[in-house]
Formats: structure tokens, C-alpha cells, sequence
């Protein structure tokens, strides 16, 4: 583990092809758009941090209340897995581990990546970030002060999300926690 220190390197070093920047500062960057496509245009091992919010695969056609409205939980097709073949549990597993191996690609051996998410789909990513090669140093719970209500009223209020902290499994990994 090592301390915050500054590191000066142009952000653009780190594309092997162009990408649409969606905002910039002086030591980080945030770009729009499919991240499979992203993800290939970004050098092997550039990438110090991945901070990750994955769809949650909600889209179902159900409805949810939003500023006292009743209003429906579709998202958008990015919000659901390849409809042909099932929106099953494999599918989604099979999903999370595409991704998350499409991010160990590009972080550096020192590097960590944070995921959040629900219990919709946070305990396949964990099961995933494993199987493909990283270690999981923090399991972080983010409490919603004003979480939506609980329509049905059949189980507890869905008051928390889930961001999990991992590194690539290497003992010699020095990741930075500051």
C-alpha cells in the first residue's frame, strides 16, 4: 500500500485510439459511451483506478415510485441482457465477467477498481471479480438517507448500496488507499 503522491503523465498516453472525453480536469478524465468499445481503445495496463456503476439489470417492465409518481423501471436496453437467449442468472454472471474482464485488461498491476451496486446484482460481480483474477480488499455500504419507498410493502426498505473495492490478485500489488 502506498500514499497518495502527485503524478504528472498526459492523459492522452493512455489511448491506443480516439476517444470522445465527456469531462476533463488536471489528474483525471470521464468518458461517454459504450465501454466494450471504450475499453479497447485504452492501452493494456494505463489505468490506475476504474470506478464502475454497471447497469443493474432492473429493466423488467415493473414500476417504481420517483418524486411521488408511479413511473416504469425501464431504463433502456442497456439496463437488460440479450433478450433471445433469457434474461437468466448465467447471463447476467456471464456479463459481469465480460466487463470486469474487460477492465483487468487496461489497470495497471498496481491499480484498483470500485464497483457499486444492489443486491440485484452486486453478488455476481463479487463471484465475478474472483474468477477473473482480482482480490476484494473492502466491501463498503453506502447508505441512501432518502431511499425510494416501499411500494409492496412485503419486505424491508431498499435503503443501501454496495461498492465493492478490489485490486488484481498480486501479492506484490501496492494499490493506494488514501
Amino acid at each position: 500500500m502506498q500514499l497518495l503522491k502527485e503524478v504528472e503523465y498526459s492523459l492522452q498516453d493512455v489511448y491506443e485510439k480516439k476517444v470522445r472525453i465527456f469531462f476533463e480536469n488536471n489528474n483525471s478524465q470521464l468518458l461517454l459511451g459504450d465501454s466494450f468499445r471504450l475499453l479497447t481503445k485504452i492501452k493494456p495496463e494505463s489505468i490506475d483506478l476504474i470506478f464502475a456503476d454497471p447497469p443493474y439489470l432492473l429493466s423488467n417492465d415493473g414500476i417504481t415510485c420517483n418524486g411521488g409518481k408511479m413511473v416504469s423501471v425501464n431504463k433502456g436496453s442497456w439496463d437488460k441482457i440479450d433478450l433471445k437467449n433469457g434474461n437468466t442468472i448465467e447471463n447476467k454472471h456471464k456479463f459481469n465477467r465480460k466487463w470486469i474482464r474487460a477492465c483487468e485488461r487496461v489497470l495497471k498491476p498496481n491499480g484498483s477498481i470500485w464497483i457499486s451496486g444492489t443486491f440485484h446484482n452486486i453478488y455476481s460481480i463479487g463471484m465475478a471479480l474472483e474468477q477473473e483474477g482480482f482480490k476484494i480488499i473492502n466491501n463498503i455500504t453506502w447508505q441512501k438517507t432518502n431511499p425510494p419507498p416501499n411500494l409492496a410493502c412485503k419486505c424491508f426498505t431498499h435503503s443501501t448500496e454496495t461498492i465493492l473495492w478490489a485490486r488484481k490478485d498480486n501479492k506484490k500489488n501496492k494499490y493506494l488507499f488514501n
